[in-house]
C-alpha cells in the first residue's frame, strides 16, 4: 500500500481505502469496511468551512488555544504535540483535577471506542478521562488530546447539560454539527499540525489563494498528509494492522486534516 498513483476519478484517499477494503477478510470486516468507506467519501466531500464558522468564532478558537497552552501544552501551534506513553500523560496532567482511566478494549465492539469524558464521576465528583490503549500510539494521543479538550473547553464555556462524551473511530461527520465535539477536535488537529506545518502542507502555493476552497483536498496535499502522519507520528497505513483499524484511522486523518485546513483558510490560525 505504498503506491500513490490513483485511478482516473479516484482521489488518493479513495484509492487507499479501496486497497484496504480489498484486503478485508470475513463478512463482519467486509461490512465494517463498506460502512467506513462510505464515511470516508462523505468526509472528503464535506465542506468544513461552514460548520466551523457556525460552531466556533475565531475569538473562541483563540481562547481554546490559549487555555490549552496555559494548562497543558505551552508550545501548542508552535510545534506538534509529542506522543508520550499513557502512563506519562496521566502522571504529567493528573494535577489538573482530572481522574484518568486506561482500558485495553480490543474486542469487536470496544475497538471502535477511542475514549470518553465524563465531567463528574464517583464520590470525588472530579471529571474522568478514559482512553482505550488498544490502538496505535497516534490514535491514543489523539484520544488524550480530544478528551483533555473537553475538559479545557468545559472550563471556558459552561454547558447546562453534561452527558458523557464519547470519541469513536466513526461518525466524525457528526462532530461538525456539535460545537463541543468540534472544539475538542480543534485541539487535536492543531496538536497534529502546528501553524508552520499547516501552512506548508495546506497552503503550499505562493500565489494568492482563491476566495473559495474546494471541499476535497487536492491529491498532492492528501499525499503530503499521509507522509506527514507517517514521519511525525509513525502512522503507516502499509504496516500490519486490521483493515477495520486502517479504515477508521484513515477517516480520522481526513477529518483532522480538513478541519486544520479550515482553521487556516477561514481564521488564519
Amino acid at each position: 500500500m505504498t503506491s500513490r498513483v490513483t485511478s482516473k476519478g479516484l482521489t488518493v484517499f479513495d484509492t487507499l481505502a479501496g486497497e484496504i477494503v480489498k484486503a478485508s477478510r470475513g463478512p463482519r470486516a467486509a461490512s465494517v469496511s463498506s460502512d467506513t468507506s462510505a464515511e470516508i467519501r462523505s468526509l472528503e466531500q464535506h465542506d468544513y468551512a461552514r460548520p466551523l464558522r457556525r460552531s466556533l468564532a475565531r475569538s473562541e478558537v483563540r481562547e481554546i488555544i490559549d487555555e490549552a497552552r496555559s494548562a497543558v501544552w505551552p508550545r501548542l501551534n508552535y510545534e506538534s504535540v509529542k506522543l508520550v506513553s499513557p502512563a506519562k500523560f496521566t502522571r504529567h496532567w493528573s494535577g489538573l483535577g482530572v481522574q484518568f482511566q486506561l482500558a485495553k478494549l480490543n474486542g469487536a465492539e470496544g475497538v471502535a471506542l477511542l475514549g470518553f469524558y465524563v465531567r463528574e464521576m464517583g464520590r470525588s465528583r472530579l471529571p474522568l478521562i478514559c482512553v482505550n490503549t488498544a490502538h496505535h500510539p497516534a490514535a491514543i494521543g489523539a484520544a488524550f488530546c480530544h478528551e483533555m479538550g473537553h475538559h479545557l473547553v468545559g472550563r471556558l464555556f459552561d454547558s447546562r447539560e453534561h452527558p458523557p462524551q464519547l470519541l469513536t473511530l466513526t461518525a466524525y461527520g457528526e462532530h461538525l454539527s456539535d460545537p463541543e465535539e468540534l472544539a475538542a477536535d480543534v485541539l487535536v488537529c492543531i496538536g497534529m499540525y502546528p501553524e508552520s506545518s499547516a501552512r506548508e502542507i495546506f497552503l503550499p502555493q505562493k500565489r494568492k489563494q482563491s476566495k473559495s476552497t474546494p471541499a476535497e483536498l487536492p491529491d498532492s496535499v492528501s499525499t503530503t498528509v499521509l507522509e506527514f502522519m507517517k514521519r511525525r507520528f509513525g502512522l503507516n497505513f502499509g504496516a500490519p494492522m486490521t483493515s477495520t483499524k486502517r479504515l477508521q484511522y484513515l477517516a480520522a486523518v481526513i477529518h483532522f486534516a480538513k478541519l486544520r485546513r479550515a482553521l487556516l483558510t477561514e481564521y488564519d490560525i
